[in-house]
């Protein structure tokens, strides 16, 4: 089982330890993602009240969101775009069957 460990002097990043004392070499920073390697969910602000404030597709702020059935929300161009070009949702893969205007 891999534990974080503190860097020594370093406070912002952490290393994975096994259990038995051996370390790997790719650094977490203090949320938890690989440095270097960031997914495109990862990337999003969380304003006040935990809520997303940026579309995670086209990264800007939400232009009139829209649900797709999964339950995931993007701007309401991504959302109409994704649905049409791809057809599933990019964070969980499952098929979009229909887009859901919120506001």
């Amino acid at each position: 089982m891999a534990l974080l460990t503190e860097n020594d002097g370093d406070e912002s990043a952490y290393m994975i330890e096994d259990g038995d004392g051996d370390e790997e070499e790719d650094e977490l920073d203090v949320a938890g993602i690989e440095t270097g390697a960031i997914a495109v969910a990862d990337v999003v602000s969380v304003g006040a009240g935990g809520e997303y404030n940026n579309c995670c597709v086209c990264m800007v702020r939400h232009k009139g969101a829209a649900f797709i059935p999964c339950g995931h929300t993007f701007c309401r161009l991504c959302s109409r775009e994704l649905w049409v070009q791809r057809g599933n949702c990019p964070l969980c893969n499952n098929f979009i069957l229909e887009v859901l205007d919120i506001f």
